[in-house]
């Protein structure tokens, strides 16, 4: 998982929680990359436990490698 340090971009709390690759084999911590049963990444997971927030990051590098090549950059 990539490394994540500092507080909460939300409230500023120091107390957040991480997950790597949480959840099975569907649900909202895989994100899909093309067609089939195992077209799927999990997404590792950081959670303030005071506010709430929630983010969710790659750390498979294969996967990132994939989406650079077949999604469309925003600009």
């Amino acid at each position: 998982m990539t490394e994540i340090v500092g507080p909460c971009p939300k409230c500023n709390s120091a107390d957040r929680r991480r997950r790597d690759e949480n959840g099975g084999a569907y649900g909202m911590n895989k994100l899909p990359l093309g067609t089939g049963a195992k077209a799927t990444v999990s997404m590792d997971n950081v959670v303030c436990v005071t506010c709430g927030y929630v983010e969710f990051f790659i750390g498979d590098t294969r996967a990132l490698e994939k989406i650079k090549k077949d999604w469309d950059p925003l600009s």
